[in-house]
């Protein structure tokens, strides 16, 4: 059942965190237009923290699952390496929405195998 759950989580940090990296950066304006217009740098920055520990958080996850799952006939590596790529791309200036498509394939592929988990492992 644990690896199921792992399955899960990647997969749905993977739909949602590709989402939020897909649009990082309007979410990146918006905190520079709040910031000119009250004066502070809270915004910008709030929100750029919170998009790097999610694209290092989307990298973490995806080396713990290709360690968890080496030699699972269940899950793929290509799930894994794809949520790797994501979050690397994603750390490179500008890229974010690139990385953030490569994570939401990575994640649909992941939820994809969850089917596999109710068979008994060969």
């Amino acid at each position: 059942m644990k690896s199921r759950n792992l399955a899960l989580t990647n997969g749905i940090v993977g739909l949602v965190g590709g989402i939020i990296l897909l649009f990082g950066g309007w979410f990146i304006a918006g905190g520079i237009l709040s910031d000119a217009a009250n004066g502070s740098v809270s915004g910008t920055s709030g929100v750029a923290g919170f998009l790097t520990i999610l694209k290092i958080a989307i990298l973490a996850l995806g080396i713990i699952a290709l360690i968890y799952y080496k030699g699972d006939d269940r899950v793929n590596t290509a799930p894994g390496v794809l949520l790797i790529v994501g979050g690397a791309i994603a750390l490179i200036p500008f890229l974010g929405w690139v990385g953030g498509i490569i994570t939401i394939i990575g994640g649909s592929l992941y939820l994809a195998t969850l089917k596999h988990f109710s068979q008994p492992q060969a």
